[in-house]
């Protein structure tokens, strides 16, 4: 029985020896004055609605844990300024306008963010078997089933790509994520703009976002959806929206 105990004491011992070696080996990295500025940015301009650090945030966007040792501080500064001339035809981020100082910030914070995850992604964990649950897609990736009912289908693509417009928009009354919560859209939409009904309001709101930004909120919706969605895609999401009343 004590030899049991010496054992577990000298576990212990080594254990909290072992702690202690690996925090002095590599000390915490202070947040600067500049990185903390910059998660403030981060947080004003909402990043985390399509981007994510650590694996938390939108999944919109490609995740920005490493980005700042990937591209390099030259890159990101240019491509904030001017997002679309890099992708064009592609998905495209927002130009926010943002001032010198707040991109300084921003970057430094994006810095400090890398440094401090070097293990950063963990070992994924494979996992196999299973089987298709609900919609299934074709060999090209197409829905292959949808809805019958347009509503349901307007839904369904609220929810995914193209349009992934959950990315931006909660369905949940006073909930931000990005844009406005749309819970209740249905009974606001006809007084957005005088003269346009619901259904005006909401289909120039896909098409042309920038026409009425809802007081207190970024112009900073995706241009092109006119071009990425179907004229009956479209047609479904303003069906489905038209039941949140």
């Amino acid at each position: 029985m004590r030899g049991t105990r010496l054992f577990f004491a000298v576990c212990l011992v080594v254990s909290a020896a072992a702690i202690v070696l690996v925090l002095a080996a590599v000390p915490p990295r202070e947040v600067t004055a500049e990185a903390a500025a910059g998660a403030n940015v981060w947080r004003a301009y909402r990043c985390e609605g399509c981007h994510t650090l650590y694996g938390m945030g939108g999944a919109y966007a490609p995740d920005l844990t490493h980005i700042y040792a990937q591209r390099g501080a030259d890159y990101l500064r240019e491509f904030l300024v001017n997002p679309a001339a890099f992708h064009p035809g592609g998905r495209m981020m927002p130009a926010f306008g943002l001032t010198r100082s707040e991109t300084d910030n921003l970057l430094a914070f994006l810095q400090w963010a890398d440094e401090q995850a070097a293990s950063w992604p963990p070992r994924p964990i494979q996992v196999a078997g299973g089987g298709s649950i609900g919609l299934e897609s074709d060999d090209a990736g197409t829905t292959a089933s949808l809805p019958a009912d347009p509503a349901a289908r307007g839904e369904y693509w609220f929810k995914r790509p193209p349009a992934i417009c959950a990315t931006c928009h909660a369905l949940a009354a006073d909930t931000v994520i990005v844009g406005p919560s749309l819970a209740g859209i249905a009974s606001r939409a006809a007084d957005r703009v005088p003269g346009q009904s619901a259904e005006a309001y909401l289909r120039d709101s896909i098409i042309n976002p920038g026409h009425f930004i809802v007081p207190g909120f970024p112009d900073v919706m995706q241009r092109n959806l006119g071009e990425k969605l179907s004229a009956e895609q479209i047609n479904d999401i303003i069906t489905f929206l038209l039941t949140l009343e």
